[in-house]
Order: structure tokens, then C-alpha cells, then sequence
């Protein structure tokens, strides 16, 4: 391991990931239910298409180098016969290890990173910096070891790419509200500040799926900071109690019987009145 930034560290991602610390998606877990962090824990889940798909955006975009050794377009072959049968053992053989993608997928790929480029604020935060640099501190309250690995570093922000669905201000902050990107957001700027001694802004870069791939750049605000750090520090005291108490309960702890009620936009009776005159 080496490094051209103090305290950050080049590691490959499946030594990152075999760590035993936490890192932000742990903590994203464990606010679900404690429960939910445990069975990830002891059965980590498979790679999902989507994830797939993700990881490949990532390192299409910030490290092209990489892409040829981590990715192939699957090719067909009719296996009904013997030289289809043999030209796909040789396509196994020479791609051993490396994830799957269809041609569509790489089309997509090609799209989504000319996008990106011609976005003159996404453009000018990757002009520099270095992708998958790992960062590793233990919290001072808890104890607990934590981790993070920003998509990207420029000395002057953390970067990080997300696919969506709605890239417009509306639709990525409610992006960032579900999917718990203020957590990922405080998380990251204190554990880089912890470990370099910079507290940098936190940047999103939000690229649409599907055509034509709008791309629009975020910097989490001060509130989205705060709020994010809120959960963090709740995330780890529960984590806390969690190991000293060998319990990891799911939404109930107590098994106790909730009231439920519709959610409060499914609650206005009056927008389902109808008028038979």
C-alpha cells in the first residue's frame, strides 16, 4: 500500500472489503434494524445487476485503465454444438474472474461518461485526483474502527458518482433522503478530516440511466452534513450496544404491538371523494 496523500491509502477493493470495520453502508443497515446489518454480516449479499452495473459506471468513468481487466461484453455462443461449446470454454478461460456485461450495457457506459464529460463542473472536478483511495480511523466515542473509500479525491473535494433515475434538484434530494446519501456524506467528510486533517466539501455527481443521461452536480449543504452526522453518531451507539450486548434485534425489540396508520399522503380522504351529481 501507498499513497501520495497522507493517511489515504491504495488497497484493492476486495482487501477494502473484507475489513472488519464499518463503513457507511453498514451504519445504512444497521438504521434499518440492527437485524438487517447482522444478516448482511453473516451472509453478505450477491452482487444484484444493478450493482453491477454501478460498479461498472464507477470504474468506466474514473478508471477506464482498469475497465478491460474487471469487465467483458458477454458474447454468445451456441452451445448446441461442439465448436460453439469450445469457443465458449475458451471465452471462460480467458475471462476468468471478470463481471458480465451486454453490449447495451457498454453503449450506455460510452453515453453516460460523454455526459459527464461534457458537464463543465463534473469535467473540472475529475480533471485531477485519484478514484478508490480507503481511509481508516477508529471513532473516539465508541471505539469503533470505521472506513470509508471516496470514489474520488482531488485535494479539494470528495467526489461521488451516482446513477439515478431524476437527476434534478427535486428528484436527488429525494434520492439522498431514501437512500441515505447524508449518512455517506458526513460520514466521508469526517473520516477524511480525521485522517488527513482537511475537511473538504462532499460533491455528487448525479447521472441519469436512461437517455439522455443528464448529469447535474451537488455539494451537500451544511444541513445535509449535520443531519447525516446526527445518524452517524446515533448509527455507532447503537452499533456499540450492539456488540457489547450480543443482541440485534429487528424493528421491535421488545416484540412489542404497534397502531399503524396510512402514511400521510395516502391520509387525504378528500382527494377520493367522488360526486355522483
Amino acid at each position: 500500500m501507498h499513497t501520495s496523500h497522507p493517511g489515504l491509502l491504495y488497497m484493492p477493493a476486495t482487501q477494502y472489503h473484507a475489513d472488519p470495520s464499518i463503513g457507511h453502508s453498514g451504519l445504512i443497515r444497521l438504521l434499518k434494524s440492527p437485524a438487517h446489518l447482522r444478516e448482511a454480516l453473516d451472509h453478505p449479499p450477491q452482487p444484484t445487476p444493478a450493482m453491477a452495473f454501478g460498479s461498472a459506471v464507477h470504474t468506466y468513468i474514473l478508471e477506464p485503465d482498469r475497465f478491460s481487466e474487471e469487465f467483458v461484453v458477454a458474447e454468445k455462443f451456441d452451445r448446441r454444438t461442439k465448436e460453439g461449446k469450445e469457443a465458449a470454454a475458451r471465452f471462460e478461460a480467458a475471462n476468468q474472474g471478470k463481471t458480465l456485461i451486454t453490449a447495451e450495457d457498454l453503449a450506455t457506459l460510452t453515453l453516460m461518461r460523454a455526459a459527464v464529460v461534457a458537464h463543465q463542473g463534473a469535467a473540472d472536478l475529475l480533471k485531477q485526483g485519484e478514484a478508490e483511495l480507503s481511509a481508516f480511523w477508529t471513532d473516539s466515542l465508541t471505539g469503533i474502527p470505521c472506513r470509508c473509500r471516496p470514489d474520488w479525491f482531488n485535494g479539494t473535494a470528495l467526489v461521488d458518482l451516482k446513477s439515478c433515475v431524476d437527476a434534478s434538484s427535486r428528484g436527488f434530494s429525494r434520492a439522498i433522503a431514501n437512500h441515505g446519501y447524508d449518512i455517506q456524506a458526513a460520514f466521508y467528510v469526517d473520516g477524511v478530516k480525521r485522517v488527513t486533517g482537511s475537511e473538504l466539501p462532499f460533491l455528487f455527481i448525479a447521472m441519469e440511466k436512461d437517455a439522455p443521461h443528464a448529469v447535474a452536480v451537488y455539494q451537500a449543504d451544511p444541513e445535509i452534513i449535520e443531519i447525516g452526522r446526527k445518524k452517524v453518531r446515533a448509527a455507532l451507539q447503537l452499533l456499540k450496544w450492539c456488540q457489547e450486548s450480543g443482541a440485534w434485534p429487528a424493528y421491535q425489540p421488545a416484540g412489542e404491538i404497534e397502531a399503524i396508520s396510512l402514511p400521510r399522503w395516502a391520509a387525504n380522504a378528500d382527494a377520493f371523494e367522488f360526486d355522483a351529481a
